[in-house]
């Protein structure tokens, strides 16, 4: 993994028994900003361990157990709201929860929209100029213009937020609603709300609450936490 990404993440995978592999940035990429760049280089590190050691790659870009496994929430989803969902806003990284979910929403209910969710500057699925690769919204965004799972899909739409937006967002998941999730659920909340506010105003929308806010307590996430002892 990059070390751009938070240490909490090392450190959890390493408590579970896991040998981790850090890799270093692209030169002149900042720690918490790991870039499709910085991605190319873990790439290459992990296809030179699974050669050199004959391993299997549970690869989440491309193999397609990633978006299948999305379906089942989808139908969660559906269910939870008894068929009245109406619209699905994803944070993409490796585009598997969008996939998987959108694809199963839509044999449900052809009429739902779903949209696209990236960081303002990095919103190349959108088609717009890349101008912020080193965007702080960790676990997506990686302005990776051919993500493998949605080759061949239409996005209903597509919703950009910015870095500010997103911390925004999960600070105040989790103190109004006490739901502690990181950069993308929050960044899939601000997207939400921006849905909300126009086109899907007065409809009902789902988004995924996508990982643990434990995972970035060293992070400028949570910079009121510094100093606690």
């Amino acid at each position: 993994m990059s070390r751009g990404n938070s240490r909490e993440r090392a450190r959890m995978m390493a408590a579970l028994g896991a040998e981790v592999v850090l890799v270093d940035q692209m030169p002149g990429s900042v720690p918490g900003q790991v870039s499709g760049a910085d991605l190319a280089l873990v790439e290459e590190r992990a296809r030179e361990v699974t050669a050199a050691r004959g391993a299997f790659r549970a690869d989440q870009f491309a193999r397609a157990g990633n978006w299948r496994a999305q379906m089942g929430m989808a139908r969660e989803m559906w269910a939870q709201t008894h068929g009245q969902l109406e619209g699905f806003v994803d944070f993409v990284g490796s585009g598997g929860t969008f996939a998987g979910v959108a694809r199963a929403l839509k044999e449900l209910e052809p009429e739902i929209r779903c949209f696209v969710v990236e960081p303002e500057g990095a919103a190349v699925l959108a088609g717009h100029p890349l101008t912020s690769p080193d965007h702080p919204i960790q676990g997506g965004g990686y302005a990776m213009p051919d993500l493998a799972f949605l080759r061949g899909m239409r996005a209903d739409g597509y919703i950009q937020v910015s870095g500010d937006e997103a911390v925004a967002a999960a600070r105040m998941l989790a103190t109004k609603e006490g739901i502690f999730g990181g950069y993308s659920s929050g960044a899939n909340l601000a997207a939400a709300i921006k849905a909300l506010r126009g086109e899907m105003k007065g409809k009902t929308v789902a988004m995924v609450v996508c990982d643990s806010g434990l995972k970035y307590l060293s992070t400028e996430l949570w910079p009121e936490l510094e100093g606690c002892a």
